[in-house]
Formats: structure tokens, sequence, C-alpha cells
């Protein structure tokens, strides 16, 4: 294919503009249609030279988009997704995959059937002090994974009751809609699936479900908690990753983080492979011989949050973009997105 990739947007609301922005000046790609049953909406987003629609098929249809980009309310990911397959496009979904794993591994099938790529847009995976944190993890510097504690204090202040969020039949619960982002980046810290996976949900007086809570367990490995809750002003939103390793601990402050904490002690002749990691490393005491253990501590800090959300919607697309050229495997594949899915349903009550 000589021209650029068309990116064909699904959904024309306040994220479907924060993407297309995003995906400006793509390297190898371009914006080439906006769908949304609004047709003045989809004009708004619309950057210039664009085709608006409002019937999917016909979008499906338009020969200049080659990869989908699906943002509308969950229950419709898992069907879109499919039927763009069907029809020989490339698909980056936002989360989750669906809302139900028949819907999932349906969409993946086509997918496979139709030799096209899916993947999910999970942004914490590719948000860089999350992958410094999978890098960190990984080294085994500072002993294995204990402990993964998820803290997310959400406002619902722009959640009005009549909104999808608050049905499961359209978003898939709260661990489906968004606890399968954090779901998914424990499956990565960890790199397995879990063996016992349980959860609780609280609701407010009018039946809406605002509170969950998992507990996940990797065998005798590492045990991963995980609360939610959708009750807080925007003010007082707050969201803690405390990941606990035979060695020390690490600190991720922020939904879209913009700080990574570490602490640890270690021995000696390990600082300086942690050091390759963070080189902002600070050592309490000097190093007298191999293998002394010694207090180490760090901290790295992304300041301009929503720059690194866009920045980590975009690097998704772009790790789509490499898979569909052949120029590197996909960073977040479709066999992820279906084991954070089911992850998630298992941790809905």
């Amino acid at each position: 294919m000589n021209r650029p990739l068309g990116i064909g947007l699904v959904g024309a609301g306040r994220f479907g503009q924060f993407c297309v922005d995003a995906f400006q000046d793509l390297p190898g790609a371009r914006v080439t249609a906006v769908m949304d049953t609004d047709r003045v909406r989809a004009a708004a987003v619309a950057p210039s030279g664009a085709t608006v629609f409002v019937d999917y098929d016909e979008f499906l249809a338009d020969p200049a988009v080659d990869i989908v980009h699906i943002g509308t309310p969950p229950f419709l990911h898992g069907p879109m997704t499919r039927r763009a397959a069907e029809a020989g496009k490339h698909v980056f979904v936002e989360k989750p995959l669906a809302t139900t794993t028949d819907e999932a591994r349906a969409a993946v099938a086509a997918a496979t059937n139709h030799g096209v790529q899916i993947s999910i847009d999970y942004v914490l995976r590719h948000h860089p002090l999350h992958r410094l944190a999978i890098d960190l993890t990984r080294s085994g510097v500072i002993g294995d994974l204990g402990h993964f504690a998820l803290e997310n204090l959400a406002s619902s202040e722009a959640l009005p009751a009549d909104h999808w969020f608050w049905d499961p039949a359209m978003s898939g619960g709260i661990q489906v809609e968004h606890g399968v982002h954090f779901f998914d980046l424990c499956l990565a810290l960890v790199g397995r699936e879990p063996d016992a996976v349980s959860g609780t949900a609280q609701r407010r007086p009018d039946g809406r479900t605002d509170r969950v809570a998992a507990l996940v367990t990797f065998g005798e490995g590492a045990t991963a908690t995980f609360y939610h809750a959708f009750n807080r002003t925007q003010a007082t939103e707050h969201t803690t990753i405390r990941l606990s390793f035979e060695r020390g601990q690490i600190a991720i402050d922020g939904w879209i983080p913009t700080e990574l904490a570490l602490d640890a002690t270690v021995p000696s002749s390990s600082v300086e492979a942690l050091r390759s990691l963070l080189p902002e490393l600070e050592v309490g005491a000097p190093v007298a011989s191999a293998g002394v253990p010694i207090r180490v501590q760090a901290r790295r800090t992304v300041p301009d949050r929503q720059d690194a959300y866009r920045l980590a919607v975009r690097a998704g697309m772009l790790d789509l973009i490499a898979a569909i050229e052949g120029t590197r495997p996909l960073r977040v594949t479709a066999a992820d997105a279906l084991r954070s899915l089911a992850v998630a349903i298992r941790a809905t009550p």
C-alpha cells in the first residue's frame, strides 16, 4: 500500500475529538472518516477531508478506511469489532473488547479468519511509568512481586443517573468497563493468569452500583486487590497503585500516573542493574562490597497528565500500525484482551 493507512473513528463524543487530536500527524496513517449516529456531531469532530457517516455498513464499505477505531459504549464493542473484521478492517477498540466472553471470542475469531489485526486501547500499558514498572518487575532486581494493590477513587459528577455507565447491560459493570484496564496491567506485571478471582459490590440507595472490590490470587505467588469507588467529586479523585516486592515497593500515583516512587533494599551488586533502568537512582550508603544490602530510592515524574494520556493513546495506535506493516508484533494483543476481560467478568458478582 503506497498511501497512508486510513483511520475511521466510530463515536464522535468528547473522547472521539481527543483521539482525532492524538492521531494528528501519525507517521503512516491519517483519519479519513468519522461515523456517529448524529451527523452534526460527527461533522464537528471530523478533520478536514474526512468523510462523515451515520450508517455503520456504509462506513465499513469505505475503501479509504483501513483501521476502525471503536469508541462507542461497551456493549457495542464486540459486535462492531466482529463486523469490522468481517469487512477486512483492522480494529483499534476502546476497552473492553466486549462485555461477554462469547462476543469477544467471536470478534477475535473473525479477525483470525479474515487476516486482520485487533488491538485494545489499554493506555496504561503504553504509559512510560507503567512500562518502567513492568521493566523493573521483570528485571527481578527487587525480588518477586508479592502484592498488587489498586485504590481508584473516581468522580461520578459527569455520570448522571441515566448514563449508560450505570447500566450493566450497556457497560458490563464497573469491573468490565473500567477495572479491565487495571486487570490487564496486573496480568502484564505478574506474567500469568490467576488461579482464583472473587468480587464484591456495594450500591447506592437508588440501586446503582458505585463501589466494587476484587481479590485475585496467583497460586502461591502474587495476590492482587482492586477497589473502585465512583462516588467522589472531581476535586477529591485519586488513584494509587502499590506494588510490594521481596526487597521493596513501588508506588504509582494517578489514574493516568504522574509519579512513580521506588524504595528498596537490595544487594550492592544489584545497584547498577537498577541504575540502568532508573538513572536517577539514589543510593543510601557507599557500596562496600558485593552482596551488602543497601537502601536505594528513586522518583520519576511525568507532570503533564493530559499530554501523557494523548501520547499513550497515540502509542497504542502506532503499535497497531507497526503490526499491520509487519515491522514488530503487537504489544497489546487480542489474547491479552480476552484474558483481562475474563478476569473482569469473574470479579463481577
